[in-house]
């Protein structure tokens, strides 16, 4: 809960206006207090990466990303998953079948009574096409080859010699049977499945999914770019309010050093310099808070930008956030539309809407009485062997086996049907709100940005007089001081109202760069602000 810029922010302040209590008894010695001076958290210095180069190292980096990136990837998988439906299907098969049986007496007059039992020995093979097509036609192209063998084949041929001049003969001319047929069936559905919006709607669902997916890594990616650079502005902050805080004890000290000689002149009485060691003890424990503040921003950098993380990493943070991303006047309609029309967050929302239509167009068609014409066309030869087979196709004047017919399907109750209808219809309007929702929301949390924007800016001009004010009075009670005129404790007073002074005025710029940041971030066009060309689908940010 304490992850979030403000918050952390407001810790910051509650541990500075901590130091604002009345000064306790007592103190350190300097020597032993030095030493938080001289502990730094990270390595800081001039010359590393700048804002721009943060933000590159974390979109090649960040794991939340990489994840969103992979779901990317798994849509457009899904698409191709989708098309495989329609992929031509080579199916084949070989069967291999041996049966002995007793014949009845049906079986045995129709074989002549060449045998007690009949055993029938049936290799069979089949090879063929299979294809579904876009507009819910199914075909298929096969060809099936059988050899039989069997009592009725193995008997031999009798001889009509009724005609002595036409002598014919009677029974099966082939012992075993070779028996070859070529059939091209097809199957259109007229109502249900018919047309590509009953078998295209997978694949227009998994083509939305991808535009839905690329939005979101789009989104994550900008969300992403928001949270570098805000984190690395409270970097600068912490580093530069960590200094604040030092020249605090370096005031403290010197308020020490001067108590003690106007003791020891006689001007002043010891609670002086005990009241100066309290605020340097203050002051002391400000450094401390600030010097984890700034550790713990920094290692959220990290967190944000590394693969694996590292602890003893040297960070340098040279450059600065001021003139990055311009200023910003106002919400507007202009605004509005433009965060309606761009932001990645709400356009994934939006496509939603787009699949529940798909899958209600579905449910509409599945709610169709099923009504399919069927069709087929076929060849057939015998011989003695494969190759007989096919060449006796169309021999004495035989033609090719055909049909054509169609087959109605309707279910005596549609009470089923009919709820998917609802089901759908009611996931639309659904749909249809949450993107309303979203709308509302979204321009809601532009203008909240936008005032936070304003107000900050407002802050920015009030703080700064404070701290002018602030280091006036500072001089002026060190002078009146001086002269006799007041007191340590007033001297102090000013001390601590000058270092709060600083913070807050650093505080404030962090908060004004964090709320233009989130104005362009709900606008949706943060990355096009800092001239970031993000290819979602490579993954890869370019400047």
């Amino acid at each position: 809960m304490y992850n979030h810029p403000v918050t952390q922010l407001t810790l910051l302040f509650f541990l500075s206006a901590a130091s604002f209590a009345a000064p306790s008894g007592g103190g350190a010695s300097g020597a032993k207090k030095a030493s938080v001076l001289e502990t730094e958290a990270p390595a800081l210095g001039g010359g590393g990466h700048e804002p721009i180069s943060w933000v590159l190292r974390g979109l090649e980096n960040n794991f939340g990303l990489q994840i969103e990136r992979a779901a990317l990837s798994s849509s457009e998988d899904r698409v191709d998953v989708t098309l495989g439906e329609f992929v031509t299907r080579f199916v084949a098969q070989a069967r291999y079948s041996s049966s002995e049986r007793r014949q009845n007496r049906t079986d045995f007059l129709s074989t002549g009574g060449v045998a007690d039992i009949f055993d029938e020995e049936l290799l069979e093979l089949r090879a063929g096409l299979e294809k579904q097509f876009v507009t819910g036609a199914r075909a298929s192209f096969s060809n099936v080859s059988q050899r039989r063998e069997n009592p009725t084949t193995r008997r031999a041929p009798e001889v009509d010699l009724g005609n002595l001049e036409n002598a014919t003969a009677i029974g099966p001319l082939f012992t075993p049977e070779f028996q070859s047929t070529t059939v091209l069936n097809v199957t259109q559905p007229l109502l249900q499945g018919r047309g590509g919006r009953a078998t295209l709607a997978e694949k227009r669902l998994a083509e939305i999914g991808v535009d839905e997916a690329a939005l979101r890594v789009r989104a994550a990616a900008e969300r992403l770019i928001a949270q570098i650079l805000v984190t690395y502005a409270e970097v600068v902050f912490a580093r530069e309010n960590l200094e604040v805080k030092k020249e605090a004890v370096e005031l403290a000290d010197d308020l020490i050093r001067e108590n003690q000689r106007r003791v020891e002149e006689g001007m002043m009485s010891p609670i002086d310099v005990t009241q100066a060691q309290a605020r340097r003890a203050e002051a002391m424990e400000e450094v401390v808070s600030a010097r984890v503040f700034l550790k713990e921003r920094v290692n959220r950098l990290l967190s944000l930008t590394q693969r694996d993380f590292d602890r003893d990493e040297p960070v340098e943070i040279g450059g600065s956030v001021s003139g990055l991303i311009p200023g910003f006047e106002g919400a507007g309609v202009d605004a509005a539309r433009r965060a309606l029309t761009k932001n990645a967050s709400f356009l994934a929302i939006v496509k939603q809407v787009e699949a529940e239509k798909v899958r209600l167009a579905f449910s509409r068609d599945q709610a169709l009485p099923q009504l399919d014409l069927e069709a087929s066309l076929g060849l057939n030869g015998l011989g003695a062997d494969y190759e007989n087979s096919f060449s006796d196709y169309g021999s004495d004047g035989r033609g090719p086996d055909w049909s054509v017919g169609m087959t109605f399907s309707v279910p005596l109750n549609r009470k089923a049907e009919k709820a998917q209808v609802r089901i759908a219809k009611r996931a639309k309007e659904r749909a249809l709100m949450e993107v309303k929702q979203a709308e509302i929301e979204l321009l809601v949390e532009l203008e909240n940005a936008a005032q936070e924007y304003a107000a900050s800016l407002e802050r920015a001009d009030f703080v700064q007089d404070a701290v002018r004010l602030a280091a006036e009075g500072l001089r002026s009670e060190q002078s009146r001081l001086v002269s006799g005129v007041t007191t340590s404790y007033n001297v102090l007073n000013q001390q601590r109202d000058l270092s709060f002074a600083r913070t807050r005025a650093l505080a404030v710029e962090v908060e004004s760069f964090s709320a233009l940041v989130q104005l362009y971030l709900i606008r949706g066009d943060l990355s096009e602000t800092l001239n970031l060309n993000l290819d979602t689908g490579d993954a890869v940010a370019k400047r």
